[in-house]
C-alpha cells in the first residue's frame, strides 16, 4: 500500500494479529454493484421490468447510502425488495466473502484478505488520516508476476488477473463503510497485489467507475506501475486524468535490472522516454517511488545520480516518494536511515520534490510491498 505522505491518525486499540472471518455469500448469487449506470439500468428495465427510475434510486442507496442490504432501501416497494432477495440478487457478492481481517494499533489501518468466487485470494487496504483522507488501497491482480525482489506480491507469483468487477468492488465495499458512518472515499490507489498496466483495460474501466460512481476525483485516483511503458504511453492517450506513479528504485539499468526484472525489457531509456512524451502529452506531474534500502541507494551519490537522470530525460514536473524499505520474508536488504539526506539532495541540488513516505500499517504488513496472502488464520 501507497499512501501520500500525512500525519497518521491516532489508533484505536485493537489486535494485530488477523481476526479470521469467513463471511461468505451463497453460490449463484448476482451481484447488482458488478454493473455499471447503463448496464444497471438495461438490467432493471429488461429483467427486473421496473421502471427506470428505479435504477437511479438502487444507485442511491448503494452508492450515496452505503446500504448493500435491499430490505433496508425504505422507498422501493417491499415486494420488490423480497423479490430480488429471492432471486439471488446481492450487493457486492462478486466478492465471496472475507477471508480475514487485520487493524492496524499504530494508525489505525486495516487490512481484508478477501476470497473470490473462484477461490482466489487478494488483499486490500483502508488507510485513515488525520487531515480527513480515507484512502483505499486495491490489488488489480491475484498475485504478481514482476518478480520485483523486495515485494511480498512479486515474491509469490502471478495467479490471474481481476476482472474489472472484482477491482472495483474493493473501492465500493470501503465506500460503503465509509458511507455508512457519515465518511467518504477520498483516495485510491492502484498499488495493492498486481501489476495495474498488465491488466490495463480492467483496471481503467475500475477507474472510470470509482470516479463515476463513488465520487472520487480522477486526480485522486493514482495508478502505479514498475514501468510498462507500453501501458505509460496508453494511459497518456486516455482521458481519465488519473495519477501516475512509477516504481524506479534504482537510476543505472544494472542495479535496477538487479532488482526488477521488468528492467531487461523496458530498461531506463525507454521507460523514461514513455514517461516523457506522457508528460507532453498530459502536462501532468508524474511521481516516481523509490524504496530506500540501507547502504545501496539512500545516500547523496544515489541521489544526485536520480536526479542528473531526471534532468538529462527532462523530467519537468515531478515528486519523489521516497519510502523507507518495508520488511518482507524474501529479501535481506535493511531499512534506510539516510531518507531525509537523500531528499534535501534532490531538492536543493536539483530542486526535485521529495519527501519521505509516512510508513502506514507496518505492524500487519500492510505497507509498500508487503501484501501477500499468507495471513496466519486465527482468532
Amino acid at each position: 500500500a501507497k499512501p501520500s505522505a500525512a500525519k497518521p491518525s491516532a489508533a484505536k486499540p485493537s489486535a494485530a494479529k488477523p481476526k479470521v472471518l469467513r463471511q461468505k455469500q451463497p453460490p449463484g448469487v448476482f451481484d447488482v454493484g458488478s454493473l455499471d449506470r447503463q448496464a444497471l439500468e438495461t438490467f432493471v428495465v429488461d429483467d427486473l421490468k421496473q421502471p427506470k427510475f428505479r435504477a437511479k434510486q438502487l444507485r442511491e442507496w448503494i452508492y450515496d447510502k452505503g446500504i448493500d442490504d435491499f430490505t433496508n432501501m425504505t422507498n422501493l416497494p417491499a415486494k420488490w425488495r423480497t423479490d430480488m432477495s429471492e432471486r439471488g440478487l446481492t450487493i457486492g457478492g462478486t466478492i465471496a466473502g472475507t477471508r480475514a481481517e487485520q487493524i492496524s494499533q499504530r494508525d489505525g489501518t486495516i487490512k481484508r484478505a478477501y476470497e473470490l468466487r473462484d477461490g482466489s485470494v487478494i488483499e486490500s487496504v483502508l488507510m485513515p488520516y488525520n487531515d480527513g483522507r480515507r484512502t483505499a488501497c486495491i490489488s488489480s491482480q491475484a498475485g504478481c508476476g514482476m518478480g520485483c525482489t523486495f515485494c511480498a506480491t512479486g515474491q509469490m507469483g502471478f495467479s490471474r488477473h481481476l476482472t474489472a468487477a472484482e477491482i472495483f468492488e474493493q473501492a465500493s465495499r470501503f465506500s460503503r463503510e465509509l458511507r455508512r458512518r457519515g465518511e467518504r472515499l477520498s483516495n485510491v490507489v492502484f498499488m495493492g497485489m498486481g501489476e495495474p498496466l498488465a491488466n490495463y483495460n480492467n483496471v481503467i474501466e475500475a477507474a472510470r467507475r470509482i470516479h463515476d460512481e463513488l465520487g472520487v476525483g480522477a486526480r485522486h485516483i493514482t495508478i502505479s506501475t514498475v514501468g510498462l511503458a507500453r501501458g505509460i504511453e496508453k494511459l497518456a492517450d486516455d482521458p481519465l486524468p488519473v495519477t501516475l506513479a512509477v516504481s524506479l528504485h534504482q537510476a543505472d539499468d544494472e542495479s535496477r535490472s538487479a532488482i526488477m526484472p521488468v528492467n531487461k525489457r523496458y530498461d531506463l531509456e525507454t521507460l523514461l522516454s514513455s514517461i516523457n512524451n506522457y508528460q507532453r502529452k498530459t502536462k501532468r506531474r508524474v511521481t516516481f517511488e523509490w524504496a530506500a534500502i540501507q547502504g545501496e541507494n539512500d545516500d547523496e551519490q544515489a541521489a544526485r545520480k536520480l536526479g542528473k537522470l531526471l534532468k538529462r530525460h527532462s523530467v519537468k514536473d515531478a515528486h519523489v516518494n521516497v519510502i523507507p524499505l518495508n520488511p518482507t520474508k524474501g529479501f535481506s536488504g535493511k531499512k534506510s536511515s539516510n531518507v531525509d539526506t537523500f531528499c534535501r539532495t534532490l531538492q536543493d541540488e536539483f530542486r526535485i520534490s521529495a519527501t519521505p513516505r509516512v510508513r502506514r500499517g507496518i505492524d500487519i504488513d500492510a505497507g509498500c510491498g508487503q501484501l501477500t496472502t499468507a495471513l496466519e488464520e486465527g482468532t
